[in-house]
């Protein structure tokens, strides 16, 4: 098959639309994120999901599932799942809260955080690469344009 001149010119006209819109660039490149973020995981039982709650409890080092769900902006029994699958693994244990005895916290357990190290370095070679394709500058302005999209959805 064929294709005219005019149909190609079509087809780009289509595409230069919907690169123009920017909430679908912002999608595509969250997914571009997340297929390379998965190459990085490849080699571990993690996906996405257990990593980002990993790496939020790392941050936090202690945590509960609904400060998870808050932070990650996912639902409190996805959450839990992920929680509870990855305290199989022996990569996240559960602690009673000291100040609310009803409340779990979860924080990473030996296994985790020595995975947590093992990956560090491919997540710090990302950014480095992402902070040097695009500058401090574009970066900074990223971080200010991210906090004013987060305050509009959240509302």
């Amino acid at each position: 098959m064929t294709i005219t001149s005019r149909e190609l010119e079509r087809r780009l006209e289509r595409v230069l639309k919907l690169e123009s819109n920017v909430t679908f660039q912002f999608s595509m490149i969250s997914k571009l994120m997340d297929q390379n973020a998965l190459l990085l995981l490849a080699d571990t039982s993690l996906n996405l999901t257990a990593y980002r709650l990993m790496k939020t409890v790392e941050t936090f080092e202690s945590i509960s599932i609904a400060d998870l769900s808050r932070h990650m902006v996912t639902d409190n029994a996805q959450i839990s799942r992920v929680a509870t699958d990855l305290g199989n693994k022996e990569l996240v244990e559960f602690h009673t809260d000291a100040k609310n005895k009803r409340r779990k916290l979860v924080a990473l357990a030996p296994k985790g955080i020595a995975l947590m190290a093992e990956l560090a370095p491919r997540f710090a070679a990302r950014r480095q690469q992402v902070e040097e394709l695009l500058g401090q500058e574009t970066i900074s302005g990223l971080h200010e344009s991210f906090a004013k999209l987060v305050e509009h959805f959240s509302d």
